[in-house]
């Protein structure tokens, strides 16, 4: 007979692999096609699309497989109809200092009524800045040591906003980056600073020593 622990293994492996497979076959849906085609009309896409001398246009997540998308925060959990519910317009500087996205936060993303949650632009601020970061850092990979953000005004929910980050210095595996969210009429919402810390070993190879270590404790 089964353990109880290899009874919630597979129910969880079945519950992955039905989300995967909704992610694979899904369409977008009305209302994300609907965004999407609103923001490939703001005029701050439209100018950064046009200015190929000096910026890259990047598809978000592309290094998202859509097995691992079902375990994946910004491109899984949190995207959807009233939630992140379109692709972000993703532009990187060609010196890969600097790196702009344009999203929306929808009304399912809320602390007080109506307002989007400040957990959710920490998280924004804590990607943008990490998109900046990790191609400076060696290995082209790193983690967040920190993260200090400042709110500077109510962001409300179900519109677009414009994420900035930009690489301050670069000292050996830290990387310290500066980011702002603004609405799309620049009124600034949020601002932060952050030091990210290149491994001294392979990613892969930290994952499976801190799993290993949580399951001998």
């Amino acid at each position: 007979m089964p353990s109880s622990a290899t009874v919630e293994a597979s129910v969880e492996t079945c519950v992955d692999i039905k989300s995967v497979a909704q992610i694979a076959s899904s369409e977008p849906s009305e209302l994300e096609q609907k965004l999407q085609a609103q923001l490939e009309l703001l005029e701050i896409v439209q100018e950064h699309a046009a200015d190929s001398e000096n910026w890259i246009r990047r598809q978000a997540y592309s290094l998202v497989t859509d097995e691992y998308r079902v375990h994946h925060l910004t491109a899984g959990t949190l995207r959807g109809d009233g939630k992140l519910g379109v692709s972000p317009a993703l532009f990187q500087a060609k010196d890969e200092s600097q790196v702009l996205s344009v999203l929306h936060v929808g009304t399912s993303l809320c602390g007080h009524r109506g307002i989007t949650h400040g957990g959710l632009l920490a998280t924004i601020l804590d990607e943008i800045t990490a998109m900046t970061a990790i191609p400076n850092l060696p290995g082209k990979t790193g983690f967040t040591a920190n993260l200090n953000v400042n709110y500077r005004h109510p962001c409300i929910a179900d519109q677009f906003i414009i994420a900035q980050s930009e690489v301050t210095s670069v000292e050996g595996r830290k990387a310290f980056v500066k980011a702002s969210l603004k609405a799309i009429d620049g009124t600034l919402l949020a601002d932060a600073t952050a030091l990210f810390i290149a491994p001294k070993i392979p990613i892969s190879s930290l994952t499976e020593q801190l799993t290993q270590a949580k399951n001998n404790a």
